[in-house]
C-alpha cells in the first residue's frame, strides 16, 4: 500500500482514528494491532507509535473521541428538544435518543469500554444529565434531580443493550422486525420518557435521597 501523506499532525492522528475505528468494526479490538492500523492507515509502524505512544494509547484516543463526538451529538438535541414545540416533542425526543449511537459507534463505544479503555465518562455523562435535567423540568415543572440521575443511567443502559444484543433479545420475545427495529424501540422509549413524571418516579431510594439533601 502505498504510503499517504497528511498536511499536519492533527490530520495525521484523525486519519491513524479513522482507520482504527475501520478495524474495530470489522473483527472488535481484539484486531486492533499497531501493524493493522498502520497498514489501513498508509503509514509506517513508527508513526502509530510517534503519535499514540502504544496500542493501549491509540484505544484510549479512540474511546475519548467516539465518547466526545456522542456526547456533543447527545447535547446538541437535547439543547434543541429544549426548544420544541409540544408537538414535536416525541420526535424531539426521539432524535436524542438517536444521536446517542449512530452507524457503527455503538459498537466502537461498547467494545472499548469492555477493553477497559480511559476516556472522560464521568465528565460526558454529567454534562448530559445536567442538560436532561432542564429538559425533564422544561416537560414536567418541578422535579428531582436524584431521578433524573436514574433515569440518564437507565436510558443509557437500555442503549447499549439494544446495541449490544437488541436483536436477538427482540426475536426472542417475539417482536416482528417492524416492531423490533431500531427505530420503533428508540420512539417507544422516547414517549415512556415523556410522559414519567416524578410521582410515578417516587421510590424508597427517592425518599432517602430527598432525606440526606435536607440534612445537608
Amino acid at each position: 500500500m502505498a504510503r499517504k501523506t497528511h498536511k499536519s499532525p492533527e490530520q495525521a492522528r484523525e486519519a491513524i482514528l479513522d482507520a482504527a475505528e475501520k478495524i474495530v468494526v470489522s473483527v472488535g479490538p481484539a484486531g486492533l494491532r499497531i501493524s493493522a492500523v498502520a497498514k489501513q492507515a498508509g503509514m509506517a509502524h513508527p508513526n502509530i507509535i510517534h503519535h499514540f505512544g502504544s496500542r493501549e494509547g491509540l484505544i484510549n484516543a479512540l474511546a475519548e473521541r467516539v465518547g466526545q463526538r456522542a456526547t456533543e451529538r447527545i447535547t446538541q438535541a437535547i439543547s434543541e428538544a429544549l426548544e420544541a414545540k409540544p408537538e414535536d416533542c416525541v420526535a424531539a425526543m426521539t432524535h436524542v435518543l438517536d444521536m446517542a449511537y449512530t452507524g457503527d459507534e455503538g459498537k466502537v463505544a461498547v467494545w472499548m469500554h469492555l477493553s477497559g479503555a480511559e476516556s472522560s465518562l464521568k465528565s460526558n455523562m454529567q454534562r448530559i444529565v445536567e442538560l436532561s435535567h432542564q429538559l425533564r423540568k422544561a416537560f414536567h415543572g418541578d422535579v428531582i434531580y436524584d431521578n433524573t440521575n436514574r433515569l440518564v443511567m437507565l436510558v443509557t443502559l437500555a442503549l447499549v443493550g439494544e446495541v449490544v444484543s437488541g436483536a436477538s433479545i427482540k426475536g426472542a420475545l417475539g417482536f416482528d422486525a417492524k416492531q423490533g427495529n431500531r427505530a420503533h424501540f428508540r420512539q417507544w422509549l422516547a414517549e415512556i420518557l415523556l410522559n414519567l413524571s416524578d410521582a410515578e418516579l417516587t421510590t424508597s431510594l427517592t425518599e432517602v435521597a430527598l432525606k440526606m439533601q435536607a440534612q445537608n
